[in-house]
């Protein structure tokens, strides 16, 4: 790989929520703290944060367990940016009983499957595909076989000093029995890419500057 290319990617911040299982057989939540890593490069300054606003319930319970998560990327360095944010669970079984939303009201939320799949046919609606049916974030599937999968992108330019529209609001966790109740953490990880290649030409859009570094 060019190392040129390589040090134009800023890694910004990893976060995330652990969810650790009691000796009771409840749940309590605790949140780790952001951090962030800021990478020192000599021609441009982009530099992300995620943001998080959440309020966990003190313990799980059997049922639905609802709580705000909202997750968005700001812009903290002094140029324009193309975004990408990783967010996933750590447990696959956590995953698939668990369901997300981007809705901004705390009341009558729709919620989406958490799994990662698309299949327009299989009359289940994940959180991924409601996510690309807007025009704010894109989803490029695990399975896709490019060097894109697996990550959200913000499709448009970031402005410096601005935040991106919540990628995700809410969580719900449906626990069928007190066995289903198990530790897992939801993990966010978001990184920057400047807007132009190394001579300076403008990228066509998100998806060929990432795919121009990753290659």
């Amino acid at each position: 790989m060019d190392k040129r290319k390589k040090s134009r990617l800023v890694v910004a911040v990893i976060g995330g929520i652990m969810v650790l299982l009691a000796a009771s057989g409840a749940v309590f939540a605790y949140f780790t703290s952001l951090s962030a890593v800021d990478n020192v490069i000599a021609v441009v300054d982009n530099v992300v944060e995620v943001s998080e606003h959440f309020d966990p319930p003190e313990e799980q319970v059997m049922g639905d367990n609802i709580f705000p998560k909202e997750v968005t990327v700001t812009n903290t360095g002094g140029t324009p940016c193309y975004v990408r944010a990783y967010v996933d669970f750590s447990s696959s079984f956590v995953r698939s009983v668990s369901y997300l939303s981007a809705d901004a009201d705390s009341e009558g939320q729709t919620f989406y499957s958490a799994e990662r799949t698309i299949d327009p046919t299989d009359g289940v609606t994940t959180f991924v595909e409601y996510v690309n049916s807007g025009e704010d974030w894109h989803f490029v599937p695990d399975d896709s076989d490019t060097v894109l999968s697996g990550y959200y992108y913000y499709t448009r330019p970031l402005a410096a000093g601005a935040s991106s529209p919540p990628l995700l609001t809410f969580v719900k966790t449906v626990n069928a029995t007190v066995d289903d109740i198990d530790q897992y953490d939801i993990l966010v990880y978001a990184e920057s890419m400047q807007l132009t290649d190394i001579n300076g030409s403008v990228y066509e859009d998100y998806a060929a500057a990432w795919t121009d570094y990753l290659a």
